[in-house]
């Protein structure tokens, strides 16, 4: 009974994360880039310092260099591989990495990941669609990206705003007006 009971203990932990190594490598890549924008935030963006800014330029640039050498190994990184922490880690790389383009060609795989059920959440897989769409000075989908105009929360413009709610919630989001409501709680500014 207790053999047995190990075997299907050790056969959850393999399911939970197959390369803890690699997990591991992508938390500690996704801790250096909290840390470094966490200390900016305590300080304010627009107060940091060129050299703190500088740090987190070369942060994600590291970052953005190795999770390509590791998307080259293993195509996009699963939650079988590196569980659900490595792929919310990579997701964090991915969306925080100045290579446009990179960020371009991952979101067919986060795309299919979410799909899949193979780790990628839906708020995930919709912040980079609206990333990549607004750095292709597209609309957005599902509204997930703003900027501070004249001390305010602007939206940078959504495709076809009377479906945006319908499309969020496929996604598993919540309606764009509560949205509105937790960011402008967060960051203590009104949202337009």
């Amino acid at each position: 009974m207790r053999l047995s009971l190990l075997i299907i203990l050790f056969s959850f932990q393999c399911i939970a994360a197959s390369n803890l190594e690699l997990q591991k490598e992508l938390v500690s890549m996704a801790k250096a880039d909290q840390e470094v924008r966490n200390e900016i935030v305590s300080i304010g963006w627009k107060n940091a310092p060129s050299d703190l800014l500088e740090k987190m330029r070369l942060i994600d640039a590291r970052n953005t260099d190795r999770l390509n050498e590791i998307v080259k190994k293993h195509s996009w990184v699963t939650e079988d591989l590196v569980g659900k922490k490595g792929v919310s880690a990579a997701f964090l790389i991915v969306q925080h990495s100045p290579d446009y383009k990179f960020q371009e060609e991952m979101l067919p795989l986060l795309k299919q990941s979410f799909l899949n059920g193979e780790g990628v959440t839906g708020q995930e897989f919709a912040l980079l669609t609206d990333r990549v769409l607004v750095h292709q000075n597209k609309p957005q989908l599902y509204g997930t990206q703003l900027n501070i105009l004249n001390g305010e929360l602007v939206f940078d413009p959504i495709l076809d705003k009377g479906s945006v709610n319908k499309r969020r919630a496929e996604v598993g989001l919540p309606s764009l007006e509560e949205y509105k409501k937790v960011v402008a709680e967060a960051y203590g500014v009104p949202v337009k």
